[in-house]
């Protein structure tokens, strides 16, 4: 049964019948998904008076996978841990090598090179593209060039990640629905679409570098069935963290409206009768409406006092003492009954618990990272060291090569730009190997370097 009175509703379920205040709830896979149209990218949208290509239903995705997040338990943690591992020992500078018939980072250093890096802060860039990415699966870059171009120098001055939830694509001109037909690209605040500050850049070409002064480009990794942004890789999990978020606050309405009461106590009607005539006796001048009153006092005093011996953690063993009452005309006993209430609040707890195992099983699934490596703690019991490290191996060897060619892809193409002599030369992420304490020296392990 689910009956619904104003903003409250009432739900008989199998461990009993509560009343929820719904208000503040939202239908989550409406919002995410479309109610009508799963694919946002058909028909353009305009801001500013710019066609737009919608990213999401309601053109907030970005927005809507930040506010999910911020109030998920488990994946801003698991999030800043992959960003972390692919970072590992931060950027350096290689060459690409053959030993032994097999692929390797030949790691170098560069003065010419690392001065331009330097000069922009080019590890803060690398930082927020990973963040970037582990969220959308994408980046936005913005390139400037600046004087160079008033030269005619190709040159790029340096990089900067935009946020993706302050970017959108341009409706292509010639109305064809493909990243590579999009000449522009709308950077402002689309939070908040009252605000006038909204830049049209324009899409950076890497083969005309000189072209414009400043540019922007989207480099993200394609989502299948997606011709113009990619989504995140737990796009499909994302109403099981809604679910997960939504618990604490069910629980906070269950607290604040569920009926607590453990027992019943039923007060037989003779009892009130004996002290109404009783009171009435002693004040024979007395109205209905005052004996009526006089009996409501009654009765919330002897609520307080059965509350009194009944609650609290400081009356254990404490009873209370009756005078049953024998009708002599029909030989009925008059009596109090407590009767207990079956509330079922272990077996509540139980689906609590396992609604949300199964919305953090789907979550960490979704997010792309080991357990082990995530750090996450199930029913008491932490990984081993082996289990993390071959978890670590399998990362690096299969999730990092992909998020590390889309990040960096506009340093590299800048360096081979600015620095055409040094096409051979690329910037990586250096992540040291590490090894099992078995395969290390007794004075080169951890125990003992600490």
């Amino acid at each position: 049964m689910n009956k619904k009175i104003g903003n409250i509703n009432f739900v008989e379920t199998a461990v009993g019948t509560y009343a929820i205040r719904m208000d503040s709830f939202r239908d989550s896979l409406t919002h995410l998904f479309g109610s009508a149209v799963s694919d946002w990218e058909c028909s353009p949208t305009t801001v500013a008076g710019v066609r737009i290509v919608p990213w999401g239903a309601d053109n907030d995705l970005p927005s809507s996978v930040r506010n999910l997040l911020e109030k998920n338990n488990l994946a801003p943690g698991i999030l800043s841990r992959k960003v972390g591992l692919l970072y590992g020992q931060g950027p350096m500078l290689y060459r690409v090598g053959i030993e032994n018939n097999e692929r390797v980072q030949m790691w170098t250093t560069d003065p010419e090179v690392q001065s331009w890096l330097e000069s922009w802060d080019y590890r803060r860039f690398i930082r927020e593209s990973f963040t970037e990415y582990n969220h959308l699966n994408g980046v936005f870059v913005k390139y400037v060039s600046a004087r160079s171009v008033r030269v005619g120098r190709p040159w790029i001055h340096s990089l900067e990640c935009l946020p993706s939830k302050d970017c959108r694509l341009c409706w292509p001109e010639n109305d064809e629905r493909y990243l590579n037909s999009v000449t522009h690209i709308l950077n402002g605040d689309f939070d908040f679409y009252g605000s006038q500050k909204y830049v049209k850049y324009p899409v950076f070409d890497r083969q005309r570098p000189a072209k414009h002064e400043v540019a922007v480009k989207y480099h993200c990794l394609r989502s299948f069935g997606r011709n113009m942004y990619a989504i995140s890789s737990f796009f499909g999990s994302m109403p099981w963290m809604h679910d997960a978020n939504s618990l604490p606050e069910i629980i906070e309405y269950l607290n604040k409206n569920m009926i607590a009461a453990a027992y019943v106590v039923h007060v037989p009607e003779e009892y009130w009768n004996k002290k109404a005539e009783k009171y009435q006796q002693a004040h024979p001048e007395v109205t209905e409406k005052e004996v009526y009153l006089h009996m409501e006092s009654l009765k919330d005093q002897l609520s307080r006092e059965l509350a009194d011996v009944m609650a609290g953690k400081n009356n254990v063993g404490k009873f209370f003492m009756t005078t049953d009452y024998v009708d002599p005309s029909d030989g009925k006993t008059h009596q109090f009954q407590i009767e207990p209430i079956e509330m079922n609040i272990d077996k509540y707890i139980e689906a609590l618990t396992k609604i949300s195992r199964i919305a953090d099983s789907s979550t960490t699934s979704g997010l792309g990272l080991n357990p082990s490596l995530a750090n996450i703690i199930i029913d008491g019991k932490g990984d081993s060291g082996s289990q993390m490290l071959y978890a670590l191996k399998l990362f690096y060897g299969a999730d990092t090569q992909i998020p590390e060619d889309v990040c960096l892809e506009a340093i590299n193409d800048a360096i081979h730009i600015n620095f055409p002599d040094k096409k051979d030369l690329f910037l990586g992420i250096y992540r040291k190997v590490i090894n099992k304490e078995d395969n290390v020296t007794a004075s080169s392990r951890a125990t003992n370097q600490v």
